[in-house]
């Protein structure tokens, strides 16, 4: 494995990592479960963020 590809998991990972903290750190303060929307921004990253954003 190169060692761009390698950067570029990383920096993926650790974005869907600090999305899905926030996501947790706002279900929380709301009062909301917070557990399905931590698989899915894990899961999805980006997509799971703004699906939260919009339903809340």
């Amino acid at each position: 494995m190169n060692a761009r590809r390698v950067v570029f998991l990383v920096a993926t990972a650790l974005a869907h990592l600090a999305l899905t903290a926030w996501v947790r750190r706002d279900a929380d303060r709301r009062g909301i479960d917070p557990s399905p929307w931590d698989a899915l921004t894990l899961l999805t990253g980006v997509v799971g963020a703004v699906g939260y954003r919009r339903s809340r």
